[in-house]
């Protein structure tokens, strides 16, 4: 009788079985592989979608901050005169035929113009300026009387000229050209104000109109716009230039668009260079693209290196945990192979199992990347469509490839094993410290990397993988190191009757899971101090390099050389003297008043000492002042009074005063010629310019040159206007002079008469200042400023000249001025000198909005114009809007990623080998010990791979970000003065070590006492 088989029976299925084992039986394990190969594919995805990102980012800041000028592509043609003729400027049609297609694409419509530089022919003082036509220039302003011209030879003129020249519908002006002495009439039909667009490119057309009086008389006029024909029909005016611009589409270029435009302004330059002398190409997009190239490959350094220790990180812990998967898994393996199905078969089997769970994780991977992606798109600066980057497809790719690589290879690991010890469960374990052939191979292959990190010779983005090989190291190290230890110390307490630290000292030695764990927690505790340190460090550098570049929260600059009017301004607008202060910049010198700017400006690495700014103070001296308009002075010759020449010619030699009025200009009084020797004079001069008060420098004696001088004067009786002065008859009131041409040394006895010896070898003029005026000005010097084996010291003074100086310390930066550079007082170098442009003023103040008004407005009632103000939020924001920051920034992700490894790493060792320590326990409970005894045994035996772990973490943490981080780029070009502090960031290490220390022994012990509750009694059954 044969029997039947049920209907509801299915025959074994190795999927089935799969299935079940890994979701119903350990289904703790199966999610934990899922996790891992999330994180593992999230890790390798989200490289070209964050760089992407970046990429973005950068190209709409970079526009964004361009200037029209920069941020357009302008040929421009400029006419020429020669003997005999002259050369137009090229049609601007022509110009724009040269814009190839690649410039085409990615530019806005092209604006033609042409431009020449026109001046009345008539008029006291003319004003002259530009003559601009612009196609459609009259859609971008606003016309406020009249019209918009129509015709040739018709302007429309700016409201500033109209008020300052007269210029009304229906004036008319004859201006010049260039070839011939005839005029060109110009008639005024309208006044216009401009619009702020970006569409004049850069073109400035206001701000130009005014008026200068004095002895040099000058006019200037804003552009006067006209239409095309003005410029065809009239001669060659002078200057004539024509032009064809095209605006970048700053609103939608991608990172892609601007490198094609760069490649196509690239062909237009090279055609240039081969045969068009007369076009020039003005476009700052070049300039542009080279920046982007740079932070690109910068992020193409960065990024990688940043995400793939964490990714070599989560692979090795996927490796750990397939190998403690497969090895649970032994008698399953077992039972295959005793079937007769081979080392294959077996591998085939746990394959079944474990790769669906990992194949699970891709597309939820993937997912946390776009996801990623779509993050960094909001935090990141600018708007663009989400992309997932070219390499997207390519990394997922990668990341299936190692999963499965790797699940591969911890399967045939277990399947290959003599049969004896898969039915053993597991090989032997040594009795004593050894290294097996595999992991003495990795430690060494490790240690040499190591090696060359630690020596140098790791060098660029290599450089960046040495703080993981440090770590992982470490890892091993530590892990074979504290089995013997633990074990020996084990047995040590436990003869000593510790039972509960003996017994949790031997099986931390024992175990293989600890380990494991020690490897990863590791590794995982220095990668996230490495990042953090770096984030850390990173932020205090760019915040330094910022500090140093603005100088203050906010820094106007200023056209008047007015130091006086500029001062009465400021102590207007602020009543305390502290929240505003006066700086003047001459070349590679920075002089300020030290009461208002030690407390205004940025010194991120350490200002001057308070010793430091009393050795910057001027002489304690009070100026002579001149008020008038006729100086006289008494002078006598004595005896033998010498003026000669290689001819003996009797020559006259001139005595003068120097002079500065409150505006910051110096002048010389001529006072006369010297008397003969042994004979007196009253010399008298003219000093206008001193009617509203003068202050006294210095004394000048002028001749021809070659003429030597030599004698004593007697000088006394000084008045202006008739009123007697008192200008220091004694030595000590007078600087001495001496140099290879010229010694002036003055002596009294304060009877009111100065006595001044000279001693004068040819070269004119010969000045001998005021006490007043310091004869050597105090410097603190910046690293490298001056070398006492070269010239003398000097600064550079007001006027653009050299002056004397002397050493008064160092200063590692001095604020806003490059390396190399002096800080001086501002009254010590502008005694006695003229403020010309070679120099300008400043007022540095605090970012305080009402301040800053009063500022304004002060100044504006002195007549002194504010051109520029320059802020330390916008200059930090050049700084964080870099692609060098956005890397950086991945550490705030890396450091809890690594975090969770660990803590999955922690959870799955547990679920592992739950069962077997919970039955170890249970044996203990069966012999006596008591349910507290047990519990604290199984948490306190989860906590020393940890803690030892934790501590060799931040250690080789530190290590490696000490080593390396002189390879780390942290600003967006190397900077030119030592901002870059490279100090350990002990908060952001703190902060990664209190963390680490709360969660992860947290979590062991939890793990610890979950395995407590589950060791009952009957676990001894289950046998071991």
């Amino acid at each position: 009788m044969r029997g039947r088989r049920s209907a509801r029976a299915h025959a074994w299925s190795p999927v089935r079985h799969a299935w079940s084992s890994a979701w119903g039986h350990r289904r703790g394990q199966a999610v934990a592989l899922v996790a891992i190969s999330v994180l593992i594919t999230a890790c390798t995805a989200f490289a070209p979608v964050y760089d992407r990102a970046m990429q973005q980012a950068l190209v709409d800041t970079l526009l964004a901050d361009a200037a029209p000028d920069e941020a357009a592509v302008v040929l421009v043609s400029e006419s020429s005169l020669y003997p005999g003729g002259s050369l137009d400027s090229r049609d601007p049609r022509e110009l724009e035929d040269l814009f190839p297609d690649e410039v085409e694409a990615h530019t806005g419509a092209v604006v033609l113009g042409r431009t020449a530089f026109v001046t009345p022919a008539t008029g006291d003082n003319p004003p002259a300026g530009q003559l601009v036509w612009r196609d459609g220039s009259c859609d971008h302003v606003r016309v406020l009387v009249g019209a918009c011209p129509g015709a040739a030879g018709q302007v429309v003129v700016s409201q500033d000229d109209a008020d300052n020249f007269d210029l009304r519908p229906g004036s008319v002006q004859e201006v010049g050209n260039a070839v011939d002495d005839t005029t060109v009439r110009l008639e005024v039909v309208g006044i216009y104000a401009p619009v702020e667009d970006g569409w004049w490119q850069g073109e400035r057309i206001t701000g130009y109109s005014a008026v200068v009086g004095g002895l040099d008389p000058s006019a200037s006029h804003d552009a006067w716009l006209t239409v095309e024909e003005t410029f065809t029909d009239a001669p060659l005016l002078t200057g004539e230039t024509s032009q064809a611009g095209a605006p970048v589409l700053t609103a939608t270029a991608d990172v892609d668009e601007v490198l094609e435009l760069a490649d196509g302004v690239q062909s237009v330059a090279d055609g240039l260079e081969l045969g068009r002398d007369d076009v020039q190409l003005r476009t700052g997009v070049d300039e542009l693209a080279e920046s982007l190239r740079a932070q690109v490959a910068l992020g193409h350094r960065i990024v990688p290196l940043l995400l793939a220790p964490l990714a070599v990180l989560a692979l090795f812990v996927l490796w750990l945990v397939l190998t403690a998967a497969t090895s649970a898994r032994r008698g399953e393996v077992a039972v295959a192979r005793l079937r007769g199905r081979g080392p294959a078969g077996a591998a085939s089997l746990l394959l079944l199992e474990l790769l669906p769970a990992l194949l699970a994780g891709v597309v939820p991977g993937a997912l946390v990347a776009i996801a990623g992606g779509a993050l960094a798109k909001r935090l990141l600066p600018g708007r663009w469509p989400f992309e997932t980057g070219p390499g997207f497809t390519t990394a997922l790719l990668v990341a299936v490839a190692a999963i499965v690589l790797t699940a591969v290879s911890a399967a045939v690991r277990t399947a290959r094993e003599p049969l004896h010890d898969v039915v053993r469960s597991g090989p032997v374990p040594p009795v004593r410290w050894a290294l097996g052939p595999v992991e003495a191979f990795v430690l060494a292959g490790v240690g040499t990397g190591v090696a060359a990190f630690a020596t140098g010779s790791l060098q660029g983005p290599l450089a960046l993988a040495g703080p993981a090989l440090l770590a992982l190291l470490t890892g091993l190290v530590l892990a074979h190191v504290v089995g013997p230890v633990c074990r020996g110390l084990g047995r040590t307490l436990l003869a000593r009757g510790r039972f509960i630290s003996g017994s949790s000292l031997l099986e931390t030695g024992r175990r293989p899971e600890a380990r494991t764990s020690i490897v990863v927690v590791v590794v995982a505790c220095a990668l996230a101090v490495f990042a953090m340190d770096a984030l850390a460090i990173g932020q205090r550098v760019r915040t330094t390099a910022a500090q140093h570049e603005a100088g203050a929260p906010v820094v106007l600059r200023v056209t008047s050389g007015d130091l006086d009017g500029l001062r009465s301004a400021l102590g207007e607008a602020d009543d305390t003297g502290r929240r505003a202060a006066p700086v003047l910049v001459s070349r590679d010198t920075l002089a300020v008043e030290p009461r208002s700017f030690r407390r205004v400006a940025f010194f991120p690495r350490g200002g001057p000492t308070a010793d430091q700014w009393r050795a910057l103070a001027p002489p304690d001296r009070e100026p002579v002042v001149i008020s008038g308009t006729e100086v006289s002075v008494r002078v006598s010759s004595v005896d033998g009074f010498r003026v000669s020449d290689i001819f003996g010619t009797e020559l006259e030699v001139n005595l003068g005063l120097l002079v500065t009025s409150s505006t910051g200009i110096r002048r010389s009084v001529a006072l006369g010629s010297l008397p003969s020797p042994g004979r007196s004079r009253t010399l008298t001069g003219s000093a206008t310019a001193c009617a509203t008060g003068c202050r006294l420098v210095g004394l000048r004696v002028s001749t021809s040159q070659g003429v030597s001088v030599a004698g004593d004067l007697e000088l006394s009786g000084l008045s202006v206007d008739g009123r007697a002065v008192d200008w220091g008859a004694t030595g000590a009131d007078w600087n001495i002079t001496s140099n290879e041409d010229a010694v002036m040394q003055a002596d009294g006895s304060g009877d009111g008469v100065l006595r001044v010896t000279l001693s004068l070898g040819g070269s004119y003029p010969a000045d001998m200042t005021s006490a007043w005026v310091p004869g050597l000005v105090p410097a603190l010097l910046s690293s490298g400023r001056y070398d006492p084996s070269d010239e003398p010291l000097a600064v550079t003074g007001p006027d653009g000249d050299d002056r004397l100086a002397e050493d008064a310390g160092d200063l590692l930066l001095v604020p806003s001025m490059p390396d190399d550079t002096a800080l001086v007082d501002l009254d010590s170098l502008t005694r006695g000198a003229a403020i010309t442009p070679d120099s300008h003023l400043e007022v540095w103040l605090e970012d305080d909005d009402e301040l800053e008004s009063a500022v304004r407005a002060a100044l504006g009632d002195e007549g002194i114009a504010v051109t520029e103000a320059r802020r330390f939020t916008d200059v930090r924001r050049t700084y964080d809007d870099t692609v060098a920051r956005w890397s950086l920034a991945l550490g705030a992700a890396v450091a809890p990623a690594v975090g969770l490894l660990a803590l999955l790493v922690l959870l799955v060792l547990a679920v592992i080998g739950w069962r077997a320590r919970a039955r170890d326990l249970a044996v203990l409970r069966l012999n006596g010990v008591a349910r507290r005894t047990t519990r604290r045994l199984a948490v306190w035996a989860q906590l020393p791979p940890v803690l030892v772990a934790l501590v060799g973490g931040v250690v080789a943490g530190l290590l490696g970000a000490e080593v390396a981080m002189p390879d780390v780029t942290l600003l967006p070009a190397p900077p030119g003065v030592p901002v870059v502090d490279l100090a350990t960031s002990w908060p952001a290490v703190l902060a990664v070590a209190a963390v680490s220390l709360l969660v992860l022994p947290s979590t062991a012990a939890l793990a610890g006492l979950a395995v407590a509750r589950r060791a009952h009694v009957e676990r001894v059954r289950e046998g071991g």
